[in-house]
């Protein structure tokens, strides 16, 4: 849950790069708005599990960190790439060890990662 928190708002920090391809900037907002909405459905499946209500509007609320640097440049493509990677492995690691639901909605932001980092952000492509 931390680690899609951490993409999103690395995403969403990259997309405000100066000089980033238009493409780029929509892909960025694309993966940002992901990954929260991971980190949203994780931290609702946590709270099923533990037995307790969640409210949409306190989740929504703690998903957005703020910034603890505001003068740090933005992060590059390629950080949101290795993070984006990294979070794909350990979600496709955590499919093994669990069942039903779970596994479903890890297997499936285990996807979305990959695709992000291997369709949406292609590395290699013209506009990064």
């Amino acid at each position: 849950m931390d680690q899609a928190r951490h993409d999103g708002a690395l995403a969403a920090a990259a997309a405000t790069a100066i000089g980033i391809p238009p493409q780029v900037a929509a892909a960025l907002t694309v993966v940002a708005t992901q990954r929260t909405s991971h980190a949203r459905a994780l931290a609702t499946e946590i709270a099923r599990a533990a037995g307790k209500l969640v409210s949409a509007t306190s989740e929504t609320s703690s998903s957005s960190p703020s910034p603890t640097d505001p003068a740090a440049p933005p992060p590059a493509v390629s950080d949101v790439i290795d993070s984006l990677r990294t979070s794909a492995g350990e979600a496709s690691r955590l499919v093994a060890t669990t069942s039903g639901y779970r596994a479903g909605l890890l297997a499936s932001i285990a996807a979305s990662c990959t695709a992000s980092y291997t369709v949406a952000l292609v590395p290699s492509g013209p506009s990064i």
